[in-house]
């Protein structure tokens, strides 16, 4: 492993993979950055989890997180990095629907609580929503893989869900939201 330190960032400028430098606030790298954010908001809520099954699903999330944001910077597509595919986007379906069967009809919005574990989630899903909304920016310039877009999509839907069956075993139930126009 190389040094930490390298100096090579102090004027404002970032490696890519493949050895070309840009600016640290280049799409590309607002992306990478925006899911770190999502990766170490996962590693929040996997530190209050005590469940090892979440904790097994929150770590593939990482992973795979990893293999996203490898993906964002391989400007040259160089095949011996992995890329985010369908199976893992199949993959969050099928744990979506698995675990919906298990929680009650969402008949109204839910206040984005439910525990430490749980509120974490729901800050791990914006944290998606909003690698989202910058691969949508950075795919103005540049291609991008459209699985990962969707990737992000349903990643966002996963935690939404994951949230919310973290909740019914913690705190027994959902939160609901009250609208103040019909107290």
């Amino acid at each position: 492993m190389t040094k930490i330190f390298t100096k090579t960032g102090d004027k404002g400028e970032t490696g890519r993979y493949g050895g070309s430098r840009v600016p640290k606030n280049d799409p590309q790298i607002e992306v990478n950055g925006t899911i770190d954010e999502c990766n170490s908001t996962i590693g929040v809520a996997r530190s209050f989890n005590t469940d090892e099954r979440v904790d097994g699903l929150l770590k593939n999330f990482q992973s795979l997180l990893l293999v996203s944001g490898s993906e964002v910077t391989n400007v040259d597509h160089d095949g011996r990095l992995p890329f985010i595919t369908e199976e893992n986007i199949k993959a969050l379906e099928d744990l979506i629907d698995e675990l919906e069967e298990t929680l009650p009809p969402l008949t109204q919005f839910i206040l984005p609580t439910g525990g430490p574990v749980s509120a974490h989630l729901h800050l791990a899903r914006t944290a998606s929503r909003k690698v989202e909304r910058r691969l949508v920016t950075l795919r103005e310039s540049v291609e991008i893989n459209p699985t990962l877009l969707a990737y992000f999509n349903r990643l966002s839907d996963t935690l939404f869900v994951l949230a919310r069956y973290v909740a019914h075993q913690q705190a027994g139930a959902d939160e609901l939201w009250t609208n103040p126009k019909t107290k």
